[in-house]
C-alpha cells in the first residue's frame, strides 16, 4: 500500500512539473509569437497532465480507502 501511495504521489508532482512547463511554453510564446502547433501541443500537455493528475488523485483514495478497511478489520479482531 506504501508503493502505490508513493508511486500516486510521484505522479502527481510529474504532473505538476508537466503543467507548469506547458503553462511557462504557453506564457512564452505569447511573448515570442511562437508557432500555433506548438502551442497546440502545450495545451494538449496540460489535458494529458491533468488526466494523470486524476488518475493519481483516485489512487490515493483507493489506497486510503483500503487503509481504512485493514484498520477496520483489525479493530474489530481485537
Amino acid at each position: 500500500m506504501i508503493g502505490a501511495i508513493n508511486t500516486a504521489l510521484s505522479g502527481l508532482l510529474a504532473a505538476s512539473k508537466r503543467v507548469e512547463e506547458g503553462a511557462t511554453n504557453i506564457a512564452q510564446s505569447t511573448v515570442s509569437g511562437a508557432e500555433s502547433s506548438q502551442l497546440i501541443e502545450d495545451i494538449v500537455d496540460i489535458k494529458i497532465a491533468e488526466t494523470s493528475y486524476k488518475a493519481n488523485l483516485a489512487t490515493l483514495k483507493v489506497a486510503d480507502e483500503m487503509s481504512e478497511e485493514l484498520l477496520d478489520s483489525f479493530d474489530q479482531e481485537v
